[in-house]
């Protein structure tokens, strides 16, 4: 026998039994403890691409032993935590519990700490169960923890328990980094952007480093650099420690297979266009649905239970969203929630009419509402913790409805010169309080298994001051990028494609590759918005559609997301997966 452990597998929403992989393990004869492997799947945005991933792991061993001569037949042995240890906050990054067997023993495996239920999963190579780190971390408090790991017997076999005290002490700084970059193959500097909290002053391979404004820092990286060694200090002397190291071939992100739709609120409600997306997916063509939780008009696409939503007049009844990810969950088809953050009309134009001017994007003399091409009160203010906390609040309720992933889009500032905008309350770069956003709700998503996307603009791989969307600063924290690099929004001779519109083939290959370049290392995947409508007079036929799927995956991209306005799409451009 083996053991038997119990598992959600969080994209079938299953339990998984792993008996078959931990036979193997007893088949082989293993012995000992294994070191933690690098995982970042789909079914766990538990890591966080800045935190080294290897080592203080916590390790069980199951020991076998004869079962005529022991009723308590198993031992645990709890490695990595010992009773009484201090645990930084820094060691949060590599917290884990393995649990491997290497005897003879049945029963369920239970984690627990301060009582609660931790879920454990198949690792990915098949011998041993794995804790998931963000129910681990979350589930942690200041000061004394208690954990608790036990194999339940069955029948008159006893149990064994192994019960471990530790305390967490969250002192000192924060870093947040990709934990590889990539070294160029022309030998040029390396260039890395990131972010730290609570530092006084920091280092890099002991070189002090300039800190700017809300804790962002860039370094220039001499060629033939292996290993960036930060460390952080704070005012009182606590101290962080990060390497980066810096590779030719960087670890690749992990996503999973993806062929996706864009669907408005409102066209769900719409029986036809509703029909057609179930038939794509019964037919195997597509495998996850983008249904909008809030769109570029402000309007929430279901009743919600968000306060500001209804003192705004956001909230409407397009469908249920329990129904529709129900539905959509019995195909096996998983449902990315799309949240408009900062572009919000309907939030705009109430704050106007109700004078909350700090919750606008006001004018070069702050006196107006900024006046762009979306409107006259169109865009909200990104420094606002209101603003903020209402982006935040939509996710999380998506993510109790059941929505797997959040993709974030308008999460930038509006086009333009900065000198004719004005930010209330805006105390740092516009880009740097954009990616901390974007950080502050991996962290609220965090209790949760869903992943997070942002959606960003094509050119922002090159020119991210232009809309405050630094890729380097926000890849690390999230679990996948979508730049919209539809071929008919880039002008001639970008990336040396001279008719973009012409080429979609050319323009997608040559600009997904460049966000490959720029996220290498983070952790996040490259999954890019492809364009399904027409442009002019060129229309985008099924040759033009496939054009750019081939050319995304040709990237080593694990996907692709289609946009149509209308949510109707070129049917024959989507190939059966399985082919």
């Amino acid at each position: 026998m083996a053991i038997q452990g119990r598992a959600l597998r969080d994209t079938a929403r299953q339990r998984t039994d792993v008996t078959a992989g931990l036979s193997r393990l007893y088949d082989a004869g293993f012995h000992g403890s294994g070191g933690g492997r690098r995982s970042r799947g789909y079914s766990s945005r538990s890591r966080r691409p800045w935190i080294a991933v290897v080592g203080a792991a916590v390790v069980i061993a199951v020991g076998g032993a004869a079962l005529a001569t022991r009723v308590n037949w198993t031992t645990l042995d709890v490695k990595g935590i010992a009773d009484g240890q201090e645990v930084g906050r820094k060691d949060l990054a590599k917290l884990s519990v393995r649990i491997e067997s290497s005897g003879p023993a049945a029963g369920d495996v239970r984690v627990e700490l301060n009582g609660s239920s931790i879920p454990v999963v198949e690792s990915k190579d098949g011998e041993a169960l794995v804790t998931r780190r963000k129910p681990l971390v979350r589930a942690i408090k200041t000061g004394n923890n208690t954990l608790k790991v036990t194999l339940d017997g069955r029948a008159v076999l006893g149990g064994e328990q192994e019960e471990r005290t530790f305390s967490y002490n969250p002192a000192g700084p924060r870093l947040m980094v990709p934990a590889q970059v990539l070294d160029p193959a022309d030998g040029q500097p390396v260039s890395v952007r990131g972010l730290v909290d609570s530092a006084s002053s920091m280092t890099a391979n002991g070189q002090p480093v300039p800190l700017d404004p809300g804790g962002a820092f860039t370094l220039e990286v001499p060629a033939g650099t292996a290993e960036i060694a930060l460390e952080a200090t704070d005012a009182d002397g606590n101290t962080e420690l990060q390497s980066i190291s810096v590779t030719a071939a960087p670890e690749p992100a992990e996503y999973p297979e993806t062929a996706a739709l864009h669907v408005a609120a409102g066209d769900w409600a719409n029986p036809t266009i509703r029909q057609q997306v179930l038939d794509l997916a019964k037919a195997g063509r597509i495998n996850a649905v983008q249904l909008d939780i809030k769109d570029e008009g402000g309007e929430v696409g279901y009743r919600t239970n968000v306060s500001l939503a209804n003192k705004v007049g956001a909230a409407q009844d397009y469908y249920d969203p329990e129904e529709a990810v129900a539905e959509l969950h019995a195909l096996d088809v998983r449902v990315i929630g799309r949240v408009v953050c900062f572009l919000d009309p309907t939030l705009a134009s109430w704050a106007a009419e109700n004078e909350r001017s700090d919750l606008l994007v006001l004018d070069g003399s702050g006196s107006s509402p900024l006046a762009n091409d979306y409107g006259t009160a169109a865009f909200t203010n990104l420094a606002s913790a209101e603003v903020r906390d209402y982006q935040m609040d939509l996710a999380t309720e998506a993510v109790s409805f059941g929505f797997d992933e959040i993709l974030y889009d308008y999460v930038r500032r509006p086009e333009g010169d900065l000198t004719s905008m004005q930010f209330d309350g805006l105390k740092t770069a516009a880009d740097v309080a954009v990616a901390r956003f974007v950080a502050e709700s991996s962290d609220r998503l965090d209790g949760t298994e869903a992943l997070l996307g942002v959606s960003v603009f094509g050119i922002a791989s090159t020119r991210p001051e232009q809309i405050a969307q630094d890729i380097q600063l926000l890849a690390p924290h999230v679990d996948y990028v979508s730049p919209m690099v539809y071929p008919s929004h880039w002008g001639d001779g970008e990336f040396g494609v001279a008719d973009p519109v012409r080429q979609p083939g050319d323009i997608v290959r040559a600009s997904v590759e460049d966000f490959h370049r720029v996220v290498a290392g983070s952790g996040a995947a490259v999954v890019p918005w492809l364009q399904d409508f027409d442009s002019g007079d060129v229309e985008y036929d099924v040759q033009k559609v496939s054009a750019q799927i081939d050319a995304a995956r040709s990237t080593g991209s694990p996907g692709f997301l289609l946009w149509n306005p209308r949510s109707q799409y070129t049917v024959d451009a989507l190939k059966p997966l399985a082919d």
